[in-house]
């Protein structure tokens, strides 16, 4: 295949799943502003938003990465959950965990010596903790999907999973968010 071919491919393949995801991010913004009165009931929520996109989105497209060279180099299937897929998927969900740990450590710390009201850091901890685990394995079951699925259609999954696990990774992080607030906040700690 001709370098320009190549390059027609990435486009063919990558610019709707860009444009959709553009447009259903844009869904979730909106979203998001329609539910902000829920920070409200956790001071210092939205530190913890960009280091929760950020965390969700550099987890899932490195996972995509991971599980696209797999599939090019043949050691994970497209025909049964391979160890390599699994191996791969456990990582993702256990750095998921990790990592929001120590962001909501970071978060209650910058929330602590900036702002006047603040939600203690065990609740900073929950909706972390619990958030994280939810879209890390929610993310880490649809990137092997989307990967697996566009390999199976034909396509490169390296042009379809990481745009398509990123822009989701945003979306079901924020649902998460959110649903781990009103649960951290049911418990009235």
């Amino acid at each position: 295949m001709t370098v320009a071919k190549s390059g027609w491919r990435i486009v063919e393949e990558t610019l709707p799943i860009i444009i959709l995801f553009s447009l259903f991010e844009l869904f979730t913004g909106g979203f998001l502003s329609s539910v902000l009165s829920e920070a409200a009931n956790a001071p210092g929520l939205l530190i913890l938003v960009p280091g929760m996109l950020g965390l969700r989105g550099n987890i899932s497209s490195a996972l995509g990465a991971r599980i696209c060279s797999g599939l090019h180099l043949g050691y994970i299937s497209t025909k049964r959950i391979s160890k390599g897929l699994k191996t791969n998927m456990e990582i993702a969900i256990c750095l998921s965990i990790l990592m929001s740990f120590l962001l909501s450590i970071f978060a209650w710390l910058v929330c602590s010596y900036t702002g006047p009201a603040c939600m203690g850091l065990i609740n900073f901890v929950l909706i972390s903790l619990i958030t994280g685990l939810l879209s890390g394995v929610l993310l880490s079951f649809i990137t092997a999907g989307i990967a697996i699925l566009s390999w199976r259609k034909g396509l490169d999954p390296d042009n379809t999973t990481l745009p398509s696990s990123a822009s989701i990774g945003d979306v079901i992080t924020i649902i998460c968010l959110l649903a781990a607030v009103k649960f951290v906040v049911g418990l009235g700690l």
